[in-house]
């Protein structure tokens, strides 16, 4: 089987966690986030998701940042997307997920 065509990178930072995307958030690289959004939430803090090397995000892909979303507001906690890609803000727009984020720059 081949390797998914996303890289995810998970460190801890002031605050909470970030995480960067790299690659394709689809129906076959979807789970992969899955796995890292359940050890985020048995964390602590905000979580930043750094997109800016995200190129695609199917609805499949968007589901799965929706759940983290929702699972991290039920603990009042924040998922903010940094540096989104107008390719992937489009599909949010499409789907109405947009309200569920906190949009942002990355951090100098």
């Amino acid at each position: 089987m081949a390797d998914p065509d996303i890289r995810i990178a998970v460190a801890p930072a002031e605050g909470g966690t970030r995480i960067e995307l790299r690659g394709e958030l689809d129906v076959a690289t979807a789970p992969e986030l899955q796995r890292v959004a359940d050890e985020v939430l048995d964390a602590s803090g905000e979580v930043w998701l750094d997109c800016s090397a995200l190129t695609f995000a199917d609805s499949s892909g968007l589901n799965s940042l929706t759940r983290l979303a929702l699972a991290l507001h039920a603990q009042e906690r924040s998922l903010i997307l940094t540096d989104v890609r107008p390719v992937v803000r489009q599909a949010m727009d499409v789907l109405q997920i947009t309200g569920l984020f906190e949009l942002g720059e990355r951090e100098a």
